[in-house]
């Protein structure tokens, strides 16, 4: 298993389709702009498919499950022992992503990284075990460079399933113990900003717990930082297989000329990786919302770049991007409105 495929380019954007589309705009009624974001999104999905009537549909919604060691420190409002339940609800379909995406219609997967727990074969369930959750970053890498290297694959196999079913755009989602403090620790590493701006309130700590968060994250990436050369080697020593999939989904996206609509924070911070690693990757990734996570914000004025809704989530299991798809639906819809005669 290699990752040599990481390292293709990145599709490139017709530019002369987006501006088609700002034209088409243009000829409609109203004031020339007045439609705001709908026409920018409208215009980079025509220059992102090379068409004048980009469509977002097929959509497909692959959710990564996969617990942190770092969990145990005491900074996670989910136990490992809640996770396999929540894998369950989404199978079932009586998860908020589930319901979500079988109301707009959208292919709907669930794959297992590396819960702790493993909730063995179930109906419906993509088996790509890694290994029962990461190590515990506090004192060794996350996950050893074999680990990593399926984890990205695997984020990779997702996007060319969308491809093979003929979607058109691509959703991620990630569900796991421990997340945001490995996610956070990600961030500060990349960006190199303090802890105490990016610890958030997970899934649900209380104000106290948050400055222990914070000493974890940083104790963490001072304990690493030496070995940082690539962003890859911040992933793989502080981030989680369910990012790290995510991330080789990313890639992938923009290498098959697949839209993906990025989520959260976690989510945000593998978008982060991977177009620290393809600059030419940022035009395919519309960022969904703004979760109520303070690391997240970091990364927008990283990225210059700004979400589509602020609805104050902080679920993960992409259920903010899956929020965001109407929007991104009736921007197509718009191009295909025949403007009215000069």
């Amino acid at each position: 298993m290699t990752t040599s495929w990481l390292h293709q380019p990145i599709k490139p954007i017709s530019d002369a389709m987006a501006q088609t589309a700002r034209d088409h705009f243009a000829r409609l009624s109203g004031p020339p702009g007045a439609l705001g974001t709908l026409e920018d999104l409208a215009a980079r999905l025509a220059g992102m498919q090379h068409r004048a009537d980009p469509d977002a549909d097929p959509s497909q919604i692959t959710l990564f499950f996969a617990d942190h060691g770092v969990a145990n420190a005491g900074v996670a409002g989910m136990s490992v022992d809640s996770t396999p339940g929540w894998l369950r609800n989404c199978l079932h379909g009586t998860s908020a992503s589930a319901i979500m995406a079988r109301t707009l219609g959208v292919r709907y997967e669930v794959v297992d990284l590396g819960l702790v727990h493993d909730p063995g074969p179930l109906p419906g369930l993509i088996r790509q075990r890694i290994e029962h959750g990461t190590t515990d970053f506090r004192t060794t890498p996350a996950m050893s460079e074999h680990q990593l290297t399926a984890a990205l694959t695997a984020g990779r196999e997702a996007v060319e399933r969308a491809v093979r079913a003929g979607c058109r755009l691509f959703i991620g989602g990630e569900v796991g113990a421990g997340k945001t403090t490995s996610a956070g620790a990600v961030t500060c590493a990349l960006l190199g900003i303090p802890p105490e701006t990016i610890a958030g309130p997970g899934s649900g700590i209380p104000p106290e717990t948050l400055a222990i968060k914070a000493k974890v994250m940083q104790n963490a990436v001072d304990h690493h930082q030496r070995f940082f050369s690539t962003p890859l080697d911040v992933m793989r020593r502080l981030g989680g297989f369910e990012t790290a999939a995510l991330c080789g989904a990313y890639v992938t996206c923009g290498q098959l000329g697949l839209t993906a609509i990025v989520d959260g924070f976690c989510a945000s911070v593998s978008a982060l990786v991977a177009i620290t690693l393809h600059p030419p990757l940022k035009p395919w990734l519309i960022f969904g919302h703004r979760a109520a996570e303070p690391g997240q914000y970091a990364i927008f004025r990283s990225l210059d770049t700004r979400p589509l809704l602020n609805l104050d989530l902080r679920l993960g299991e992409g259920t903010g991007a899956l929020a965001a798809l109407p929007l991104i639906r009736t921007a197509c819809s718009l191009l295909k409105t025949t403007p009215p005669d000069p």
